[in-house]
């Protein structure tokens, strides 16, 4: 298995075993054994001792707790504040496209053994992704597994994101988010930093450093990737360069060519000679 690769787990294909919405009884406990699954747990009340590997680790409200396999896993509860979590045993593996053939490829995932989650926002949102799994999965065996692993790719989407970034902000990353929905439904419309900052309620300088901080990428800069991925579409179902361009959201063709060369390293005219 590879060392943690974030190229690779955006490709990720859980395969879910086994998950609960575990409400604990006073005597509750995990006999000592080795497994050969992932687990992985958020604690939403209660508190119990994990034990991994020898190691003890207490847990309570907002700790995600995460096994691999080969982990000598034991655990209890307390009798007098008994935990409840959610609990999913997966395997997983992260499939690449390479030359027309599927490559099977593992890497590790970025989990600390025991974590307090910090960000409300993100505990919410983990919350209620978990709540729904957990739901599924008590649905006919076969009936709902696509949409079960939707969901849990979701969750460890979002703990990725979390664990990458030393200052996450689930609530930041829902405004980024938002924002990148509203340019992908109107790239072409006039649309500017402040425009955006305003639909979002806030300033114009905050927006620019939180979506530099979460895409690594500028707000405009972002806006004309959208654009500019679209006009490829057109040009390839046919239209000139300048209709195109208007389609697009470009008032000036020539910026537009421009713009479209810096990013794919021809231009608009060049493209379409790829195309036929």
């Amino acid at each position: 298995m590879e060392s943690y690769s974030k190229e690779l787990l955006v490709n990720i294909f859980p395969i879910i075993s086994y998950a609960v919405n575990r409400d604990c009884p006073p005597s509750w406990k995990l006999v000592k054994t080795t497994i050969n699954f992932h687990n992985l747990m958020l604690l939403y009340d209660g508190e119990a001792v994990f034990f991994k590997n020898g190691d003890m680790f207490k847990a309570s409200k907002g700790d995600l707790i995460y096994y691999k396999p080969g982990d000598i896993r034991e655990a209890y509860t307390f009798p007098s504040n008994p935990m409840k979590c959610f609990a999913v045993e997966f395997l997983y593996t992260c499939p690449i496209l390479n030359n027309s053939k599927w490559k099977l490829t593992n890497c590790d995932l970025p989990f600390k053994t025991i974590e307090k989650l910090e960000d409300e926002y993100l505990f919410r949102k983990l919350f209620d992704l978990f709540y729904e799994l957990t739901n599924l999965k008590l649905s006919i065996k076969g009936t709902t597994t696509i949409k079960e692993r939707a969901v849990f790719t979701e969750i460890l989407s979002l703990l990725f994101q979390y664990e990458k970034r030393p200052h996450y902000s689930y609530s930041n990353f829902k405004k980024v988010d938002k924002v990148i929905n509203y340019m992908i439904q109107n790239y072409n419309q006039p649309i500017t930093l402040k425009s955006l900052a305003d639909y979002l309620q806030i300033s114009p300088s905050y927006l620019g450093n939180i979506f530099k901080s979460i895409t690594g990428k500028s707000v405009i800069d972002y806006l004309i990737h959208i654009r500019i991925n679209k006009a490829k579409h057109f040009l390839k179902d046919g239209l000139t360069v300048s209709e195109t361009a208007r389609k697009v959201g470009f008032n000036d063709v020539f910026y537009f060519s421009r713009a479209f060369k810096k990013y794919e390293g021809i231009t608009p005219s060049q493209f379409i000679k790829t195309t036929t």
